[in-house]
């Protein structure tokens, strides 16, 4: 191939114009089989001033830069920049071949992008912003490729792109073609590729993603039969569903529906990690947009509607992804009191509990017990569904799920143990009389990174001490070492309802560790004398509860509500029934704290009480 190479170098030296021409035309017959070794030649032929030569040097470039041997000697400044001036050229066949030139350049080289750069980014999107001017779409076609070549793994330029609102470019030129889809269909995949790139970036840009294009993907989405076009415009809408407007604008437009018919469709197909990997988008999707309460409001429609009826069925999938999707699905419809209801009434949970029954063991799904045990929490927290829940078996069936290693898991397993023992005084009795279930919520607490699960756990421990309705199990909870110490430790969360709750649980804790008989000492109510009263006010030392005492009002004595300060204050009234627990309140300064907590409006009542409590720890 040398041969035609230095027979194209002669006929250069002695300017014979017509032997040129046939010698790039054979250059660009043999094209694969060319291997340049320098670009010497190239070189000397931009340097000629000749319309005919330079039409044909820019098809001998287009060809010849397709291979990647080929490419780096047209990676040159000097090259790149002759290339881009025939774009201001008015013949549209040499600004044809100068963008295919330039697009096969580029492709997988950042060298060359970086030569194009900003500025020959604003021409190239200048001439797809004149597509209307234009007679037919082959120019189009061939700047979209090139645009898609030049924005691949290019932030800077991506996010140049942006700012030559090549976004609004690329809607106009869509909805120009929508009518002839089907004829267009390679423009369509160059500019949604390109769009593609680009989202990532349009809210650090500012530029929104209107209802207007977002109608037009989606009117491309009903159209297409390609995979490749459809996958495009999945993974545009689903990088925008998280937005509340967009995700209305796909439920009213039936994304959910069109959805769940191609995944239908294609499920047989799904056989590798790529079309794994979609599918799951795809059905990821359909449970974001569920999460907007107008969206899971108008999919739900009274449980009558279809996408809410399509979720059902896939109850019965035996496919994971599928499965775990319907069960998703309907915990996002399950966010409603009525709808958890009646999807009770219908069957649903006891078909989940049946579905648990099968995903409860150490070698099960983990996304799918996650599901499961998120939409059962959903469903529980009527308090009418609790009884009916807890009757379909739902304590027999998670109960086994305490073995498990997953905090992931764990975390939603405390929650839905949480909500169903919720008014449950049966059912929170059985677990709270559970030794080995209170020893292993204790295990996770100080042996768990997950924070979820180490702040769950002392609310659940709370709301088993409060709906128990019965003393009889504190004996057993005080055995648990750091059982105490846990509730302890919740006052000092920054949430209020947290600290509230730690004041109740350890409020019915001192009682309950004396409240049998008052005269007889061996039941715990004469201070330091009484047995679990002793073992109790221990542990409240041992946990530092005066050092969380004094954090917690010091930090919040201002934004303390009324029931929080009257259930503080009855605990204290509790503590101070020991000496040494009130020595210990006072060595941690909580008499000076108490007094931040008189100036709170929601304590006003409480004055005598809380003088009362700062007086008898102060005189220890």
């Amino acid at each position: 191939m040398t041969t035609i190479l230095n027979d194209l170098t002669t006929a250069v030296e002695e300017k014979k114009e017509k032997d040129i021409i046939d010698k790039l035309k054979s250059i660009v017959a043999q094209g694969e089989d060319i291997e340049l070794q320098n670009n010497n030649i190239l070189k000397r032929l931009i340097q000629l001033e000749n319309e005919k030569i330079t039409q044909a040097f820019v098809e001998v470039a287009a060809e010849l830069s397709k291979q990647e041997h080929n490419r780096k000697f047209f990676t040159d400044k000097e090259i790149i920049e002759y290339l881009l001036n025939l774009l201001d050229k008015s013949e549209e066949s040499l600004i044809i071949g100068a963008i295919r030139a330039l697009g096969n350049i580029c492709y997988e080289n950042d060298d060359a992008r970086k030569i194009i750069d900003k500025q020959g980014l604003s021409t190239v999107i200048s001439i797809l912003a004149k597509d209307n001017s234009r007679k037919n779409n082959l120019l189009t076609l061939k700047v979209s490729g090139f645009l898609v070549n030049l924005l691949m793994s290019n932030d800077d330029l991506q996010k140049a792109a942006l700012k030559y609102n090549i976004i609004d470019v690329i809607e106009k030129v869509l909805n120009k073609y929508l009518k002839s889809f089907n004829e267009n269909q390679m423009l369509f995949a160059f500019l949604l590729t390109i769009l593609n790139h680009l989202i990532d970036y349009i809210d650090d840009q500012n530029i929104s993603f209107t209802e207007s294009l977002c109608c037009t993907i989606i009117d491309i989405f009903k159209l297409s039969t390609t995979p490749e076009i459809s996958v495009l415009c999945l993974e545009i809408l689903h990088g925008q569903s998280e937005k509340e407007d967009i995700k209305s604008i796909l439920a009213k437009k039936g994304i959910c529906e069109l959805v769940f018919e191609l995944v239908e469709k294609y499920r047989s197909q799904v056989n590798d990690e790529e079309s794994r990997s979609v599918m799951k988008m795809a059905c990821d999707m359909i449970v974001i947009i569920l999460t907007g309460d107008d969206c899971m409001n108008l999919l739900y429609n009274n449980g009558q509607g279809k996408v809410y009826e399509n979720m059902v069925t896939w109850l019965d999938s035996d496919d994971p992804d599928l499965l775990s999707t319907g069960v998703l699905a309907l915990g996002n419809f399950a966010r409603k009191d009525t709808n958890c209801i009646q999807m009770v009434q219908k069957g649903i949970s006891k078909k989940l509990i049946a579905l648990l029954a099968k995903y409860n063991t150490r070698e099960s799904d983990i996304k799918v017990q996650h599901a499961l045990l998120s939409t059962l929490k959903n469903l529980v927290i009527p308090q009418q569904n609790k009884r009916i829940v807890l009757e379909e078996g739902l304590i027999d069936i998670i109960y086994p799920m305490t073995n498990l290693e997953q905090y992931l898991v764990i975390f939603k397993l405390l929650g839905t143990f949480r909500m169903v023992i919720d008014g449950q005084e049966k059912a929170a009795l059985d677990l709270i009389s559970r030794k080995e279930f209170l020893e292993k919520l204790i295990y996770w607490c100080y042996n768990s990174d997950h924070l979820g699960v180490r702040g769950e756990i002392p609310r659940l421990l709370s709301w088993l001490i409060k709906h128990c309705h019965s003393f009889k199990p504190f004996h057993a909870l005080l055995q648990v070492k750091d059982s105490v110490k846990c509730l302890v430790e919740m006052m000092s969360s920054n949430h209020a309802v947290m600290q509230n709750e730690s004041f109740y649980a350890l409020n019915l804790l001192c009682i309950g560790c004396g409240v049998s008989h008052e005269n007889d000492s061996s039941n715990g109510v004469n201070g330091d004398h009484s047995t679990e009263n002793g073992v109790l006010f221990e542990q409240l030392v041992d946990a530092e509860i005066g050092k969380n005492l004094s954090f917690v009002v010091n930090k919040y004595s201002d934004k303390m509500d009324k029931q929080t300060i009257e259930n503080l204050v009855t605990l204290l009234e509790q503590l101070i029934n020991s000496s040494v627990v009130s020595r210990h309140l006072k060595s941690n300064n909580v008499g000076e704290a108490l007094a931040k907590l008189s100036s709170n409006p929601n304590a006003q009542n409480l004055c005598e009480k809380l003088n009362h409590v700062m007086s008898e720890i102060n005189k220890n």
